[in-house]
């Protein structure tokens, strides 16, 4: 009988003792095309996206973020450089359909003997398709941050690398590559309460 009530009761502590997650207020999307034979990365992010949550808090983060949506405005793509600007969005975001990069994650799953970095799978739509993505995420200090790869060529968006290497011949020498590196960053607040004196 007292070893069913000392499990009660550390069953009791350890559900006390759950951190709670909260939504990010924002999401920073980069990117990272890259040029030449060399493979020159070109990054940078863009300052329109507009994230909508499925809950307001959780106490894991899978059940805080999966289903949640994110819709990215490909006007707001920042490269540090406005003539690159102009370029990626008339020759490369505008020869594909729709105005707009939709995605919402699926879920995130843990690796295994550990707890803060694991496997998202994101959903993305982008020219009219719809694809499963994988990235590697990790969650330390209060930020989530995952990381990916995407080939444009799985978004049926040769029209569109075709028109970017052509407005960029000289540029990227001729040679524009299909993947792109994909990333995403949200901070996320954690509350957790404090351990009562004398206990571990």
């Amino acid at each position: 009988m007292k070893k069913i009530a000392l499990s009660l009761i550390l069953a009791f502590g350890l559900a006390q003792a759950s951190c709670n997650f909260a939504q990010p207020t924002n999401v920073d999307v980069t990117f990272k095309a890259f040029k030449t034979p060399l493979k020159l990365g070109v990054g940078g992010h863009f300052t329109k996206v507009n994230y909508k949550s499925s809950v307001k808090s959780a106490t894991d983060l899978n059940t805080l973020v999966a289903g949640s949506t994110v819709n990215i405005e490909v006007a707001s793509v920042d490269s540090n450089n406005k003539g690159r600007d102009v370029k990626l969005l008339n020759d490369f975001f505008k020869q594909m359909a729709g105005p707009d990069i939709k995605a919402k994650i699926v879920s995130l799953k843990k690796d295994k003997d550990a707890r803060k970095t694991g496997i998202a799978t994101v959903l993305i739509t982008m020219n009219g398709v719809t694809k499963n993505v994988p990235m590697k995420y990790s969650f330390s200090n209060g930020k989530l941050s995952a990381n990916g790869v995407i080939d444009l060529f799985d978004f049926k968006a040769h029209k569109a690398l075709k028109a970017i290497n052509t407005a960029c011949y000289d540029l990227h020498q001729g040679k524009t590559w299909s993947d792109v590196n994909i990333g995403f960053t949200m901070e996320i607040k954690a509350s957790c309460p404090q351990p009562v004196k004398g206990h571990k």
